[in-house]
């Protein structure tokens, strides 16, 4: 149907509805791949301040805890004078989080009872402050802990403590990112997956309601396999240079085109059915795709209504399937569902057409 693409290239709409797809993909790529977070550079940040009360015995039992905390984890650690200074250091945001040494540390950390240490959190700083700043306690606790009972053998066997790490670990990364921007990378394409489709099917949509019937249906039919082709082109190779990764380039352009392309199809058929207000389901559903993709954090981390539906709806084995791509792992699209989205929009589209197509000819 050659009118039907001259027909379309008469709208206002046409434009916008072969270029956008394509300028959501290489936008959000390029802002979140080439600035991706390291969190090594990200806890080596966090600032821990320090206010030692401890008053005895000499030498304090708290300068060394103190030495060892600053060994075993890996923050920045500041001393502060007292609990007021360490207060407003907290609220100028000089420090992340503040842990407090009693008077009575000391005494206590030789002694066969229980030891308490103060922690001075506050959520108004950064994101990534604020969730380090919620782990510390459980951190400094197990670091602390191994400390005193350390220090209560020596006591018993009456040799000085081990300042050294009694254990050692043996790390073996199966699947390791090439490069900063790989972990981040699944959730690019994810995200921009479900976003570019929901925004090319608006434009198409709205760009094509004037059309015939049956042209219309022809032309959303098309378009996306070639916007979608174009505009997944385009982030696998914003993905394979970031990333580093020239050998996932292929793999990355097909899976994003595929999912792109089905998902495009279903949102035109329900906007064909239902119109815009559909967008009350659809928008929704694309914002929570960074939860229920599995690409920042398991389904099983979400709230209980979201994880709920991602148990019906494989909306993590498409997050699975990119970051294998990206790593090397083992998953696949899932295709059933996938093509299952495709043919309900390609049904509703030609459904519609047709028998609106019918009705106006009757009447």
């Amino acid at each position: 149907m050659p009118s039907s693409f001259s027909d379309f290239r008469r709208s206002e709409l046409f434009k916008p509805a072969i270029i956008v797809p394509t300028v959501i993909m290489l936008v959000f790529s390029i802002f979140n791949l080439t600035a991706p977070s390291d969190p090594a550079r990200i806890l080596s940040s966090f600032e821990l301040g320090i206010v030692n009360e401890d008053v005895g015995p000499f030498p304090l039992i708290s300068t060394k805890a103190i030495k060892g905390i600053s060994k075993s984890l890996p923050f920045r650690v500041t001393l502060l004078k007292d609990s007021d200074t360490a207060k407003i250091a907290l609220l100028k945001g000089q420090v992340s989080s503040v842990i407090t040494f009693p008077e009575n540390f000391s005494q206590l950390a030789l002694s066969n009872k229980n030891l308490s240490i103060g922690v001075l959190n506050s959520q108004h700083l950064t994101i990534a402050e604020t969730q380090i700043a919620g782990q510390l306690p459980t951190m400094v606790q197990i670091a602390l802990s191994t400390f005193v009972s350390n220090l209560r053998a020596s006591k018993l066997i009456n040799q000085s403590p081990n300042s050294g790490m009694l254990v050692t670990t043996n790390v073996e990364t199966i699947f390791k990112a090439k490069s900063l921007a790989s972990p981040s990378a699944p959730f690019v394409m994810s995200f921009t997956t479900w976003m570019a489709s929901m925004v090319g099917a608006i434009l198409l949509f709205l760009g094509t309601r004037q059309m015939a019937f049956l042209n219309r249906a022809y032309v959303r039919t098309i378009v996306p396999v070639m916007t979608m082709g174009f505009a997944s082109f385009t982030l696998a190779i914003v993905v394979t240079l970031t990333t580093l990764q020239w050998e996932v380039f292929l793999m990355a352009w097909l899976s994003v085109w595929l999912v792109s392309v089905c998902l495009t199809w279903l949102f035109l058929g329900v906007f064909e059915i239902i119109g815009l207000s559909a967008l009350l389901i659809i928008l929704p559903l694309v914002q929570y795709q960074s939860v229920l993709s599995g690409s920042v954090a398991p389904v099983s981390a979400a709230p209980d209504w979201l994880e709920r539906i991602g148990t019906v709806v494989p909306f993590d084995a498409i997050g699975a399937t990119y970051r294998a791509i990206i790593f090397g792992s083992d998953a696949s699209l899932p295709f059933i569902w996938l093509l299952s989205a495709a043919l309900i929009g390609i049904v509703l589209s030609w459904g519609s057409a047709i028998f609106k197509g019918r009705m106006r000819r009757r009447w």
